[in-house]
């Protein structure tokens, strides 16, 4: 079983998919050594995979690209055309880095206006599962307070019901002050300021904690004592031009 986004598939010349655990992978396959970082790089057919610095991949060639995760958003972004595609790790502090800005305006410098991409945001951990504290919130607050309604922060005080049947429980709270964090619904804020509108977005609501075993989750490994594990998001042109 593996995962694919409809604002993806409508693309001809593109292939993806937000795979699980231990899925098969592309040959030749690149991805970055990630560090929650906002560095984009450019991908070619000759650079070493998993050595060079950096949390979103662009490309205009033929070779598959990639970001790997275990509860952090994958984003994988295509042109309209099929001819610019790029994967992007979105951990929050790669979020508040800028690392979506940053892809962006790659996007940009290459031609490709903001109303010409279409986004896929893959499994990623849910609010349901993403317990974080009050200083937590403090932090993003303070980088990016402008960017939403206090009425709609993307946290909660209250423990959401996950979007689907958990095959997994979710986790308790730890602490009587516990927030819960929207990983998803902060990137879309972020895709929003830069100028992306909803119908150019597609989220997956698979939870990477509680959905099922066959996602990794890091925080879930922690609480369950599992062994560590993650998946790849990736996307390929089918050709070069």
């Amino acid at each position: 079983m593996s995962f694919q986004a409809g604002v993806l598939q409508q693309i001809t010349g593109i292939r993806h998919e937000f795979s699980i655990v231990g899925a098969a992978t592309p040959a030749n396959l690149f991805f970055c050594s990630q560090v929650h970082s906002g560095e984009v790089v450019e991908a070619s057919t000759t650079l070493p995979s998993g050595i060079i610095r950096g949390d979103a991949v662009l490309t205009h060639s033929s070779r598959p690209i990639a970001v790997v995760t275990a509860d952090c958003l994958p984003l994988l972004i295509s042109s309209h055309d099929g001819a610019w595609v790029a994967a992007v790790h979105g951990g929050w502090k790669g979020l508040r880095n800028g690392i979506i800005a940053h892809v962006l305006e790659h996007f940009a410098a290459r031609g490709v206006g903001v109303p010409q991409l279409r986004v896929a945001i893959g499994p990623s951990i849910k609010p349901c599962c993403y317990e974080v504290s009050a200083d937590f919130v403090d932090t993003l607050s303070a980088a990016h307070d402008p960017l939403w309604p206090s009425a709609q922060a993307p946290w909660s005080r209250q423990q959401p019901a996950p979007l689907l049947p958990p095959q997994i429980p979710p986790p308790q709270p730890t602490q009587a002050d516990s927030l819960w964090f929207d990983l998803s619904r902060y990137a879309v804020y972020l895709l929003h300021a830069a100028g992306i509108q909803d119908e150019q977005i597609e989220i997956s609501e698979q939870c990477t904690y509680c959905s099922t075993p066959t996602l990794a989750s890091y925080r879930r490994r922690l609480h369950r004592g599992e062994a560590k594990a993650f998946q790849y998001s990736w996307i390929g042109r089918t050709a070069a031009s």
